[in-house]
């Protein structure tokens, strides 16, 4: 595990001291060796340790900016090059927001920001406009935009205080190591269609469930309202990217002490890489990890039905056939019965989650007419599944796909406010995003996608408002197996 220069740490610490010397320091002792930030704008050395900021005096609000830090195949820490501004006092023990300010932009922190509000619980003391941060590569510059209520900032340099980020990141990964207990890699062919059969047998009898009129599980899963859940796109084969989120904040925590859910919103399988289409190796992976995550946590991992967790000849990307190489691959690699298996959880899917704060599917809402018995039996009636997964936003060059009023209806049908967060995977908005808030101009609709080689984005719940996260993809497969196998990150 690599410790950051202690040379960087004194010489950025000699800098700020220099500072002092023209400055005034602020008023509270426990910010002894802090600067108090006046009208003229500071510019100091890209920090090399935490910051503490101070947004007003001693009923003020603070925060902590820490230089965010990744990890390498080979089990080594580094700077991504962005920072982290968040509650110290919430971040490292519940799920959290925080906001990122990377090279070249500016933000400025404030009550002013909606999405800033839903991320830090700023009290009424900090002013709509506090305090600009702007990173260049001539360092980090500070401007006070609220005199009157002020702003201070200092050094962490207590031992405790310092690579604290680091520690609770490698804790996070030994947390997962112990759950899973076995690499993730290729098993047996008993031992898959075990796996597999022991899954299923839990869907069929799945918790949360709203039953069909004989009794049997529906289509729709009625969660509890206060589990805050941690919502995740379409994976497509990007295993990295999920064990980046049981890795990160405090989700897999939340899965253990029950106090959070996880909800992927379909489409694990088939990678949607140009020119890997065709590979179904990490596909398989992938479903095995969220299968041993079901097992572990039956009553807080869900998994909802996307339109390529299926067989069909008509589900493709990029011109190959995707439906149809991966029921070759499962009867290649594991045979029949194993085929034959995850036909039979397919059919035991569900279609829909539902709670007091959110509704979720991995398409969007139905254009068909459809009652509630119906959203609870729609495995028995395909074009309806068909709309919940397949159907997409409504656009000048799709005027056939679901608007507004279509979310309103699904809202209503479900028994929810018709303003309840609607949470939908399947159609990214563009190449390089995430995550899209109000996505197609519809207010609490939003869309995530799950496979972007670069971002992995989570929609989750804190202090009643939804977060919109996102975080670095890390190339974590070998580093999970080599800590299982070995106990350590490093090669």
């Amino acid at each position: 595990m690599t410790q950051f220069s202690t040379e960087s740490r004194n010489t950025f610490l000699r800098y700020f001291q220099d500072l002092l010397q023209d400055m005034e320091e602020c008023d509270d002792m426990e910010l002894s060796g802090s600067l108090r930030l006046g009208e003229k704008k500071v510019r100091i050395p890209e920090p090399s340790l935490p910051l503490r900021l101070m947004l007003g005096t001693e009923e003020g609000y603070s925060l902590t900016l820490d230089p965010e830090i990744v990890i390498g195949a080979d089990g080594h820490f580094q700077r991504s090059g962005d920072y982290l501004l968040f509650d110290p006092d919430s971040f490292f023990s519940t799920i959290s927001g925080f906001l990122r300010l990377s090279a070249g932009e500016s933000l400025t922190l404030g009550r002013e920001d909606p999405l800033q509000r839903r991320l830090l619980a700023y009290p009424s003391s900090v002013a709509d406009k506090h305090l600009r941060l702007k990173l260049t590569e001539n360092g980090l510059a500070l401007k006070n935009k609220s005199p009157k209520r002020g702003a201070c900032v200092m050094p962490l340099t207590k031992k405790v205080l310092l690579d604290r980020m680091l520690r609770w990141r490698k804790g996070k990964l030994e947390a997962l190591a112990s759950i899973l207990k076995d690499p993730i890699e290729e098993p047996s062919r008993s031992t898959a269609l075990d796996l597999l059969e022991r899954v299923t047998q839990v869907m069929e009898r799945e918790a949360y469930r709203l039953s069909t009129r004989d009794g049997r599980p529906g289509s729709v899963l009625r969660l509890p309202g206060r589990p805050a859940p941690i919502f995740v796109g379409d994976l497509h084969a990007s295993i990295d990217n999920l064990l980046v989120l049981l890795t990160q904040n405090a989700f897999l925590d939340a899965l253990r002490d029950g106090s959070g859910v996880l909800i992927l919103v379909g489409d694990a399988v088939h990678p949607d890489t140009p020119g890997h289409e065709a590979e179904m190796d990490m596909s398989m992976l992938l479903m095995d990890l969220i299968f041993r995550l079901k097992l572990q946590f039956p009553e807080r991992v869900f998994y909802l039905r996307g339109n390529h967790d299926s067989f069909a000849d008509d589900i493709s990307k990029g011109g190959v056939p995707q439906g149809v190489l991966w029921e070759q691959a499962l009867y290649d690699r594991r045979g029949a019965h194993y085929r034959n298996a995850m036909q039979r959880l397919y059919d035991a899917l569900p279609y829909i989650a539902v709670s007091p704060h959110y509704v979720a599917c991995h398409a969007g809402a139905p254009t068909m007419k459809a009652s509630r018995a119906d959203l609870i039996n729609a495995h028995r009636k395909p074009k309806l599944q068909h709309q919940l997964t397949h159907i997409r936003l409504r656009k000048s060059n799709s005027p056939s796909g679901y608007g507004p009023g279509d979310v309103r209806r699904l809202c209503k049908r479900l028994g929810v406010a018709p303003d309840t967060p609607f949470i939908v995977g399947h159609t990214p908005l563009s190449s390089d995003g995430t995550l899209w808030l109000n996505a197609g101009g519809i207010q609490h609709h939003h869309v995530l996608f799950g496979a972007n080689p670069q971002t992995i984005g989570v929609i989750t719940r804190s202090g009643g408002h939804l977060l919109p996260l996102t975080y670095p993809v890390e190339p974590l497969l070998p580093v999970i197996n080599r800590l299982i196998r070995t106990g350590r990150l490093t090669a």
